[in-house]
């Protein structure tokens, strides 16, 4: 049905359930995207409070600013506890950081999930 979608998400799978390496404890939240979705919604609720924005940047200075509050909510907040963090250092082994190269994989790779993300979305709404 979208070939191209297809082929992006097999080439993205070991990145996608890179969350698997993780001990069971930590699946849960590495897999929901929770706080994208309250994020999503209170940006959609005071978006639709102004209805018609009357330049794009307008748009972006309000949706900013909904993440810049969003931001000092979750800096107050840990998204795990202090034993599972603690968890995740023992098992953990030393390693190097990614080269250049592996980042700019793996930069072009997110890069082409988005857009076929977005192509998706697009279809969706124009059926």
């Amino acid at each position: 049905m979208l070939p191209k979608a297809a082929e992006i998400w097999e080439d993205a799978e070991a990145d996608a359930l890179v969350c698997l390496d993780f001990s069971a404890s930590h699946w849960k939240r590495l897999r929901t995207n929770n706080l994208q979705e309250r994020t999503n919604h209170k940006i959609k609720r005071r978006t639709k409070v102004v209805q018609v924005f009357p330049s794009q940047k307008s748009l972006m200075r309000l949706v900013g600013s909904v993440l810049a509050e969003q931001d000092e909510i979750w800096a107050g907040e840990r998204y795990f506890s202090e034993k599972v963090i603690a968890e995740l250092f023992e098992k953990r082994r030393p390693s190097l950081p990614p080269t250049p190269e592996r980042l700019a994989e793996l930069r072009e790779l997110a890069r082409k999930a988005i857009d076929a993300s977005l192509e998706l979305a697009d279809g969706m709404e124009s059926v």
